[in-house]
């Protein structure tokens, strides 16, 4: 806004000078006279240069204060894209042999980063240390059995050996949840019924990093979404 004043005033003044030569008692002579307008002329050249740099360094300063918030957006977006849980579920009741229990569903979202997704569980067992249940994963209805691997049996704590399972009655297992999971399932494969209020304290813990399943391709999901 000064710049643009400070041209109104130098013009005011060029056009003072131009009209009102005649009308004064020549003080300068025609030649200092040219010069003085030349000078003005010069300074109004800078001042509309002046302008013209203002004009641009608004409109660049503009357009990166744009980029910057479109960034941000976009941040914001890739923020709101991803999903990080850890979900600690005990088991209660009772369960038939064949049933099962949802243990999560993460749809709109799918295990997408490998290594990064993870269950454990403390659950019903044979003395031989073989699981009373199974852990089913998969975009449903579309499931796979999850290879939970060995009863943990081994641990310890402050250094002393500690027994993690107790073969017959409660065993530990871990495993790596697979990419493109939507859906876990806890289902009982004992041919008879389970109760988990009997003996040990029964639980699943769940970690997942996801992400939403309209950023992954189809291979990575495994099938296409039936939700």
């Amino acid at each position: 806004m000064g710049t643009h004043c400070v041209s109104c005033e130098l013009k005011f003044t060029l056009n003072t000078i131009i009209f009102d030569y005649n009308s004064v008692d020549k003080k300068l002579s025609s030649r200092q006279y040219l010069v003085c307008i030349l000078i003005i002329v010069s300074m109004l050249t800078c001042t509309a240069l002046a302008d013209r740099l203002n004009i641009y360094g608004q409109s660049a300063t503009m357009s990166m204060m744009g980029n910057n918030a479109t960034m941000g957006q976009q941040h914001a977006k890739h923020v709101l894209d991803n999903l990080i849980i850890s979900e600690h579920i005990p088991l209660r009741g009772q369960l038939e042999n064949g049933d099962y229990v949802l243990l999560m569903d993460l749809t709109p979202f799918a295990t997408s980063v490998q290594g990064h997704s993870h269950i454990s569980m403390k659950i019903p067992c044979n003395e031989d240390g073989s699981p009373k249940v199974t852990i089913e994963t998969g975009v449903a209805p579309n499931m796979k059995s999850l290879d939970i691997g060995s009863a943990i049996k081994n641990g310890t704590l402050n250094g002393r050996y500690l027994d993690l399972s107790a073969e017959g009655k409660s065993c530990l297992y871990h495993a790596e949840l697979p990419n493109g999971t939507t859906d876990i399932v806890l289902a009982n494969i004992s041919n008879k019924t389970l109760s988990f209020d009997d003996g040990p304290y029964y639980s699943v813990t769940i970690t997942v990093h996801g992400t939403a399943i309209e950023h992954l391709g189809a291979n990575e999901t495994g099938t296409q979404m039936t939700h």
